[in-house]
């Protein structure tokens, strides 16, 4: 469908489905503000056209079409020219959600955690502890840890992930392990992402590796050395 051939405002799901893409990108006014773009290979959009508070004009993406249809795009103008009218900028509402989302991302024990091996790294550690160091950070503590926000993270959580070290009796990687997430925390504070500090006190409540563990290290080392 031509654009000449539109016949009504706002644009019927025919006319919106049906119109060709030309050389150049276009945008069809719908009604109040609120444009269909259609793009030179195809690709539909939403856009609204708002006048900022400091006066000048901006566009603002509402979504592609036909994932956002023209009904759903009618709704979305409306509340945004409800926030408009209150006399706020919804591209500036946007762009502080994102980089709230993006501040709370980087405060993630996995952002912590990589940001920390990666100075490691830097420094020169060795590459066989670094592979060590990554082993154990994929196996056990991100899983555990990785996702939470480092704020909200609890001696609990800590507590529980070394227990479950201790209970296939693997003793030397609890230890490792506790050590890292102390390092990892104490990185994350020294640089101000968190005042929380869970895995400072794990040593404490570590259980005692078994003395058969501790004779078959001392047996094979004996038998090493022989």
């Amino acid at each position: 469908m031509k654009r000449a051939d539109i016949k009504r405002r706002p644009l019927a799901d025919t006319t919106l489905a049906g119109l060709e893409p030309e050389s150049k990108e276009y945008r069809e006014l719908d009604g109040s503000g609120l444009y269909f773009r259609v793009k030179p290979d195809g690709g539909k959009s939403w856009q609204l056209r708002y006048k900022r508070p400091a006066g000048n004009w901006a566009w603002m993406g509402l979504g592609g079409y036909p994932e956002v249809s023209g009904a759903l795009a009618r709704d979305k103008a409306a509340e945004l020219r409800k926030v408009v009218s209150s006399g706020a900028d919804p591209l500036e509402q946007k762009r502080s959600a994102k980089a709230a989302i993006d501040a709370a991302r980087t405060r993630t024990f996995r952002a912590a955690a990589e940001a920390w091996l990666k100075a490691k790294e830097e420094k020169g550690l060795a590459p066989s502890t670094l592979n060590k160091i990554r082993t154990y950070l994929d196996k056990d503590i991100l899983p555990a840890l990785g996702d939470k926000p480092l704020d909200e993270i609890t001696r609990t959580d800590c507590a529980e992930l070394q227990a479950s070290l201790e209970a296939r009796n693997a003793h030397n990687v609890a230890e490792k392990c506790r050590t890292w997430i102390n390092q990892i925390f104490g990185r994350a504070i020294g640089l101000g992402l968190t005042e929380n500090d869970p895995g400072s006190r794990l040593r404490d409540i570590a259980a005692q590796a078994p003395r058969f563990c501790t004779k078959s290290r001392e047996t094979q080392s004996t038998s090493l050395g022989s």
